[in-house]
């Protein structure tokens, strides 16, 4: 048996009896614990920006070998700096995205990798802006989370 709080494979365990307005963790409790996930956002953001920019260049270019090299360098780089910013299951969620060959990866290869980076970047800001908006919807008072980009290049992914 499980103590009431604890963790399975599959998130947290509602404790006994953790059903909506009862006197388990509040729902604001929750969305702290969710944002605390990132320790330095600002961190995270810059280095996710530079990421997401670094796909953009290297989707038009022919990458030869030394270039994929390069390449498969910075993404663990960037996968090293990002896990210095969030918590530690954030972190090994992020070293599963690491590429399982230490060979040199092919152009695709190395697009996919870096595409599921910024995919999961996109997952954890959305993650925070959906507790923020929780946080404002249990707490009126609270100012508003800033709203999605606008802009080129901003908006949903299909």
């Amino acid at each position: 048996m499980r103590p009431s709080g604890a963790r399975s494979p599959d998130g947290p365990v509602r404790p006994p009896g953790g059903l909506p307005g009862d006197d388990g963790p509040s729902a604001e409790s929750a969305v702290e614990v969710e944002i605390g996930r990132v320790k330095e956002p600002a961190r995270l953001l810059r280095v996710s920006t530079m990421a997401r920019s670094l796909l953009d260049e290297a989707r038009g270019l022919t990458l030869d070998e030394h270039a994929r090299d390069t390449l498969q360098h910075i993404h663990a780089r960037v996968v090293e700096e990002i896990g210095d910013s969030v918590a530690p299951e954030l972190r090994d969620e992020l070293q599963r995205l690491l590429p399982a060959s230490s060979e040199t990866l092919t152009q695709s290869e190395i697009r996919i990798a870096q595409s599921q980076l910024v995919g999961w970047l996109e997952g954890v800001f959305q993650g925070i802006r959906v507790g923020l908006t929780l946080q404002q919807a249990a707490r009126p008072d609270l100012p508003r989370p800033p709203g999605p980009a606008s802009g080129p290049g901003a908006g949903p992914y299909l």
